[in-house]
């Protein structure tokens, strides 16, 4: 046991709080400026430019109940759409996950805080920022940073209802919202929702085992599943305005349909059953993710982990792998111990209370761990990596878990006391020289799409404002042209336009592959009309830009 002089030297405890803090607000200060550049300096790619152009430019009601496909992430569209308002489609696209990035940032640290003190919660915001991932999807126009603020929200309500004392009323209020707005905008983050609940169900369970907490423990259990089942209608309430929208735009363009030609309020006031059966049916049956064929799938789910832990920290698939490994032992192990303090009656005092609480981190991270892989494994599927955006969170802190226990076997080896500290502040260096170099020199700031970039450099040399008519010869330059000028063009017709920009595979004779973006190969292109009238003006890597002769 550290005397009370020890402790306050000591770099994981009281003295380095304060240092850990200050700290962290000027890490916070930096990144603030870093995702403030990568927000306006990197083009929007194809996904977000389609969720722009089709739900956040058109406001947040119909955001709210348009669903054409999975790629729309409806919470993150609705809540985007209300800051069209200020102007900038930057700003409407990407200020959402900018301001989420900014707050799992100080969520993440909370979190920590609770268990770990001095430099610990900082390292383990610095390990998550460092992440590839993590990098990449901070400032885009998706919902991803999103459901990671959900995460960690409903995370840090959890930690305040299993704590000591009665818990506010608040904190289920919050934690209930946290889990609709993390489905509602990724129906996917359920892989996070499930274990969340569980972990915190089971930990109240094995703490109302002593019977000094029963009465307190089972009570918040109970109002714990209650607030879990609100969240779950909550967002069937949600996904039901959805399937009301698909399901009655589809009877009433349907003419096998007896509801044929109706108008859509019409048809819901008359029939809504029927339209919520019909767009829950099409929901389903376009999956965001299909189911894979058995046989070898358990090769290409390890393969499939062992590249989504590249995407966490490139090229260290190897070592993500050791730590993961090594980490769900040492949690087992100290989930084990930690239930046997907990429930043993005849253990009592400040240890006991520590080790139970601890015990919801173990079993959050270890839950969210395990999760996955049996649940894919069961689904035979393997979703997009960025889904799992959110398991940074949980590799850092476990990450976190493994140093402490590390350092404090080694430190604890070491007699001499200057010795000890110096052994803690070289790791924190490294941890932060780690965070710097993943940060600005392994290539995470590189452009989102390659070609919407270039889409981007050959507009800004058309002199859009010169031009009245405009044609889109694939749908990228048609997302980009009302995302960065506001024209919302739909035509492609070439024969008359004043500005056309051609990807240069349109121009190869012999390019057949099928290109999903394209309105126009070598075949339906003037070209005949194209050098009586047009100007070839501009070219980059990948286009060519022409404008009208004057």
């Amino acid at each position: 046991m550290k005397s009370d002089k020890q402790l306050k030297a000591y770099p994981g405890g009281q003295k380095t709080d304060r240092q850990g803090k200050i700290a962290f607000f000027f890490l916070l200060a930096i990144m603030a400026v870093y995702y403030g550049y990568r927000m306006f300096a990197l083009t929007p790619w194809y996904d977000e430019l389609y969720t722009y152009y089709y739900f956040i430019s058109k406001g947040p009601v119909y955001a709210a109940i348009h669903w054409p496909l999975p790629n729309n992430h409806v919470g993150y569209s609705v809540l985007s759409a209300c800051l069209a308002f200020l102007g900038n489609p930057y700003i409407s696209l990407r200020g959402i996950s900018y301001l989420c990035a900014l707050a799992n940032m100080c969520l993440l640290y909370k979190i920590i805080q609770n268990y770990k003190r001095g430099f610990w919660p900082l390292a383990g915001v610095v390990l998550y920022l460092s992440m590839n991932l993590v990098n990449q999807l901070a400032v885009q126009g998706r919902g991803y940073t999103l459901g990671i603020t959900s995460y960690l929200t409903a995370w840090l309500c959890l930690i305040c209802i299993c704590r000591e004392g009665r818990a506010p009323k608040k904190s289920y209020v919050i934690y209930a919202l946290s889990l609709v707005l993390g489905l509602y905008t990724v129906s996917s983050n359920v892989y996070w929702v499930v274990p969340l609940c569980l972990s915190g169900g089971l930990y109240l369970l094995l703490k109302g085992i002593r019977k000094d907490q029963k009465a307190e423990s089972f009570k918040k259990l109970a109002m714990l599943i209650i607030a879990s089942l609100v969240a779950a209608l909550g967002t069937v309430f949600l996904y039901t305005t959805i399937w009301l929208a698909i399901g009655s735009n589809l009877l009433v363009k349907d003419v096998a349909s007896t509801y044929y030609g109706m108008g859509h309020v019409k048809m819901i006031l008359n029939a809504p059953f029927a339209a919520i059966g019909r767009g829950m049916e099409y929901m389903l049956d376009t999956p965001y993710i299909q189911s894979e064929d058995r046989t070898g799938f358990t090769g290409r789910l390890i393969e499939w982990f062992g590249t989504l832990f590249g995407y966490y920290y490139n090229s260290l698939q190897g070592v993500i792998a050791l730590v993961w490994a090594g980490g769900l032992i040492y949690l087992a192990r100290k989930i084990a111990q930690s239930i046997k303090r907990s429930t043993d009656p005849s253990l009592s005092g400040f240890g006991c209370r520590h080790m139970d609480k601890e015990l919801l981190l173990y079993l959050c991270v270890f839950m969210g761990s395990i999760f996955v892989p049996v649940c894919l494994f069961i689904q035979c599927k393997r979703p997009y990596y960025r889904v799992f955006t959110y398991g940074g969170v949980l590799l850092a802190v476990l990450i976190v878990l493994l140093l402490q226990k590390a350092l404090d076997s080694a430190c604890a080896k070491i007699p001499d006391e200057g010795k000890r500290k110096g052994v803690f502040w070289l790791v924190f260096l490294l941890i932060g020289l780690f965070g710097i170099k993943c940060l600005f020199f392994s290539g995470y700031n590189v452009q989102y799409g390659d070609r919407e970039h270039e889409i981007e450099d050959a507009l800004a040399n058309a002199d859009i404002d010169k031009w009245e008519h405009f044609c889109v010869t694939d749908c990228n330059q048609q997302y980009l042209l009302y995302f960065l000028y506001g024209i919302r063009c739909e035509n492609t017709q070439i024969e008359g336009a004043d500005v056309v920009l051609l990807d240069k595979r349109m121009t190869e004779p012999d390019f057949d592959e099928m290109v999903w973006e394209f309105y126009h190969y070598y075949d339906t292109i003037p070209w005949e009309y194209m050098e009586q009238n047009m100007s070839r003006i501009y070219e980059n890597e990948d286009y060519v830009l022409y404008v009208k002769k004057r």
